[in-house]
């Protein structure tokens, strides 16, 4: 009997330490510390991790976009907080001033945003939702930068390849 409690206890530990190891693999990335940090830490994972934030690279208007779509989804930020965060998000994670890409024809651009499109899009909603929409650059970018957050497999060096070619296709009315 002694030496059953004693494997059961055994197995309980074991378990347990693995479990607390693997925890401690999957943790929020370290954030840098300074004035909106906080507010970043307590709006932000209310809903999601942090993962998905701090491989983005956003301009301010970028951020902007990214924060007021998720303010506008639910997230709490004090009105107050609103530019501290975005501040914070752009001296932190903003974009890190990467080469611009090599002109492409409009056809191959065409292509290869729709490829974007299908690929990044249609894993998790059908093109109906994105067909019935009529938004400017601005919005596109924000819903775009929100669905990034949320994992959709749009890179970013792809993101302003799919934002231009929604526009285009899907922009406001005329």
């Amino acid at each position: 009997m002694k030496w059953i409690f004693s494997r059961t206890a055994m197995w309980i530990w074991a378990t347990l330490a693995l479990t607390t190891m693997a925890f401690a693999a999957v943790q929020e990335p370290q954030l840098p510390e300074g004035e909106g940090k906080k507010v970043l830490q307590t709006a932000c994972t209310a809903c999601h991790g942090l993962e998905g934030t701090v491989r983005l690279k956003l301009d301010k208007p970028g951020w902007e976009g990214l924060v007021s779509s998720m303010v506008s989804n639910g997230a709490q930020v004090d009105t107050k907080d609103f530019p501290v965060l975005v501040d914070y998000l752009v001296k932190n994670f903003g974009k890190g001033g990467a080469a611009p890409a090599p002109a492409q024809s409009a056809a191959n651009t065409d292509a290869a945003a729709k490829k974007i499109l299908d690929e990044g899009c249609t894993s998790c909603h059908d093109l109906d939702l994105v067909t019935g929409q009529h938004l400017g650059k601005n919005e596109w970018s924000a819903i775009v930068t929100s669905m990034m957050a949320k994992g959709a497999n749009v890179g970013d060096k792809d993101m302003p390849v799919l934002v231009d070619y929604l526009v285009k296709m899907y922009g406001p009315k005329k």
